[in-house]
């Protein structure tokens, strides 16, 4: 076995080791091109979460004169948190027939939660009115 020398000039690199760097440089703006895609498409996604869940709410409203108020809580509403692709629309109900309100929430691109907030717990009671969004309250 024979092994050539090739003599090179300070600072050059092996053409071969540069074509690797190369790929390696062009797979890491691949990725970042993905993710900002993404990223992108989940922005979209979550304004239009929070746009069918403010239509939502005011349709909950006009359906039953006993709703006092709608909160949307969670990833949706919720900037600081992750949202993802199968976040939903939790909405926080205060007042109102929960079962006939039910029946008004449409069928659609988003999954849909409505929680009575008066019979959930102290705290989770409290978290919901400190961080959640006010998307409907009767006049």
């Amino acid at each position: 076995m024979y092994t050539t020398l090739v003599k090179r000039k300070p600072g050059e690199i092996n053409p071969e080791v540069r074509e690797q760097a190369f790929s390696v440089q062009k797979a890491a703006d691949r990725i970042r091109r993905i993710r900002r895609r993404r990223d992108q498409k989940l922005r979209e996604r979550r304004q239009r979460a929070q746009e069918s869940g403010r239509k939502i709410a005011a349709a909950l409203g006009a359906a039953d004169p006993g709703l006092e108020k709608v909160i949307g809580f969670g990833s949706t509403w919720e900037s600081w948190r992750k949202y993802r692709e199968d976040s939903d629309i939790d909405l926080a109900l205060i007042g109102g027939d929960w079962f006939k309100l039910m029946r008004h929430v449409p069928e659609g691109e988003f999954h849909v939660s409505l929680v009575e907030l008066m019979q959930q717990n102290p705290e989770f009671i409290s978290y919901v009115l400190e961080h959640g969004e006010v998307l409907y309250e009767k006049q």
